[in-house]
């Protein structure tokens, strides 16, 4: 099954905000979004976590990649997406929840550890308290060195690591032109972690 065009037009038209476009990302921002994610992972320490999958444009470029579908957890907001998910990807597991509200989410679902993680939520249209809290169960999910990227419209950070209550060190991965609007990449890891064995290119 191909990603359902109508189906994230129908998910931004209820909840703008939370989808951010209502156009998926291209095929060029999937691959290189997805070469930066098994680029950062760390092996061993769990499964691929996906913030906001929408259609799965970039599920579909990390399974292409090499990444097996049972080793992607994708957590999506928008209950009619997570359908559109589960009929395109039989052995994804998908879970129908706030990405915000990730420990509970997570809790539920019994998941652990991950090895990486990767986010297109609008982290600037999330209140700080709210994006400070998702990053810090994420990291907590991953070994000293995991990573976020997090991908956005935006022409800078999509998280302001000055004004952040969490000490990060942020990296420009690169912005993907050929993708409507123009895509940037971040790399986001503790500051105190060790990350010179992990680090995205």
């Amino acid at each position: 099954m191909l990603s359902d065009p109508l189906a994230l037009l129908r998910g931004w038209s209820r909840d703008p905000i939370a989808v951010g476009l209502p156009v998926a990302s291209s095929a060029w921002t999937a691959r290189r979004l997805a070469q930066a994610v098994l680029e950062a992972a760390i092996p061993g320490s769990g499964p691929v976590l996906e913030l906001g999958a929408g259609t799965g444009p970039v599920t579909q470029a990390l399974i292409e990649a090499g990444c097996p579908e049972e080793q992607i957890i994708v957590v999506e907001r928008d209950a009619e997406l997570c359908t559109t998910l589960e009929r395109r990807f039989r052995d994804l597991r998908v879970l129908h929840g706030d990405a915000l509200e990730l420990g509970e989410t997570l809790a539920r679902a019994r998941i652990p550890s991950v090895s990486v993680v990767l986010s297109g939520l609008p982290m600037r249209a999330v209140a700080p308290r709210a994006a400070a809290r998702c990053y810090s169960v994420a990291f907590g999910l991953m070994p000293s060195g995991g990573a976020i990227i997090q991908y956005t419209y935006g022409f800078r950070s999509p998280v302001d690591v000055d004004e952040s209550v969490l000490k990060l060190d942020a990296t420009f991965v690169g912005r993907e032109w050929r993708n409507f609007l123009p895509m940037g990449i971040w790399s986001y890891r503790r500051s105190n972690d060790d990350a010179t064995a992990h680090t995205t290119k």
